[in-house]
């Protein structure tokens, strides 16, 4: 059996969604050695052009009259996959193809439309019903998000089967320590907000609670690049001062170190379909504050391993972040929690359903 995979994330901007791809593929390519993969063989297209990791059992094939963008994905992917089943990882795909396995991770742009340009609203907003009709399957990554995919895309819920993420690849690389010293974070205490740019991550909700806390020597770090094509939002660095500091985006290792030092990951967040960093800062030991949003309390499952605030209620999460500065007994047992609890997502999971629900739409 053939299975193609739609590799244009492979062109765009890592975020959460193609860090989901791309950890979910590498997953597969050690699963086709397996029982699970018996019988499967599998290849990644991508534009010509595209930097495509080496893997062993996955074979990859560059071409295409489009050098990526949605060009190359509606008119050069359903030819390229002729023949084979196509699994699509970031939201999309064409169609012009009825074997295919879509994964549609959320509903953001019809619930925050002004976080988005007119170009990707209209576009999710067209492809994203169509493809709820044509696709053989279609997938998602939380109960959550299967409710609100049904609510705004008119989906319906028995269409859309359910494989959550993982978080494990947070520990692939050692912590580079040197995001430390280029930001004069050594030996400073410090809470970890990332995001920054899109919206619905709700950061300046973060730095208005870390400035009502008023910690003394406890400093903000704030990650995140906002996409222009995607995103509409105010300057990255609207949160710089001497205590709160934006760094960007950070490699992997960067953000493990920062995680690993980190007071607490403080997550906010509005609107989400899975939430990745709460689980890779749990993977790596550092306390996690989530907001009650559906999605963030689903994956904290009720859990011992976060603790939860309003959206909208500054008072509480400064009040939280003066009791885990304060607390070091609380810091340690949200981080022995939350290693426990992560430990139960992981990538290899995440491929074996993908690849199960693909024989199924064979």
């Amino acid at each position: 059996m053939r299975v193609f995979i739609n590799g244009r994330f492979l062109t765009q901007r890592q975020t959460g969604v193609q860090r989901m791809a791309l950890e979910t593929v590498r997953a597969m390519d050690g699963l086709l050695g397996t029982e699970v993969g018996r019988g499967l063989e599998v290849t990644l297209l991508a534009p010509g052009g595209a930097t495509v990791p080496a893997f062993e059992n996955i074979a990859v094939r560059n071409g295409g009259l489009f050098n990526g963008g949605y060009a190359w994905e509606q008119c050069d992917l359903p030819r390229l996959a002729l023949g084979g089943v196509l699994l699509n990882l970031c939201n999309l795909g064409p169609v012009l193809k009825h074997r295919q396995v879509v994964v549609v991770h959320d509903a953001t742009p019809r619930v925050m439309p002004e976080a988005f340009s007119l170009a990707f609203r209209l576009t999710y907003r067209v492809l994203v019903p169509l493809l709820g009709v044509i696709a053989a399957r279609l997938v998602t990554i939380s109960e959550f998000s299967r409710r609100e995919i049904t609510r705004w895309y008119g989906i319906p819920g028995d269409r859309l089967a359910i494989c959550a993420e993982g978080g494990e690849h947070i520990l692939r690389q050692p912590a580079d320590q040197g995001v430390l010293r280029e930001y004069g974070l050594e030996g400073r205490r410090f809470f970890l907000a990332v995001g920054v740019g899109s919206r619905n991550k709700n950061t300046e909700l973060v730095a208005a609670a870390f400035e009502r806390a008023g910690l003394a020597d406890v400093h903000l770090v704030m990650t995140g690049k906002r996409e222009g094509r995607v995103h509409q939002g105010a300057d990255d660095r609207t949160f710089a001062s001497n205590v709160i500091h934006y760094v960007g985006h950070v490699s992997d290792a960067g953000l493990r170190a920062l995680y690993e030092h980190a007071l607490a990951l403080v997550y906010p967040s509005r609107y989400e379909g899975f939430g990745l960093p709460p689980l890779e800062a749990m993977t790596c030991g550092c306390p996690v504050v989530i907001s009650d949003q559906p999605a963030l309390l689903e994956i904290a499952g009720g859990s011992e391993a976060v603790l939860v605030t309003g959206m909208d209620d500054v008072v509480g999460l400064a009040g939280k972040m003066v009791q885990l500065a304060q607390d070091a007994g609380l810091r340690r047992r949200l981080s022995d929690h939350g290693r426990a609890h992560a430990a139960r997502f992981t990538w290899a999971s995440t491929a074996a359903g993908l690849l199960k629900l693909c024989r199924e739409a064979a």
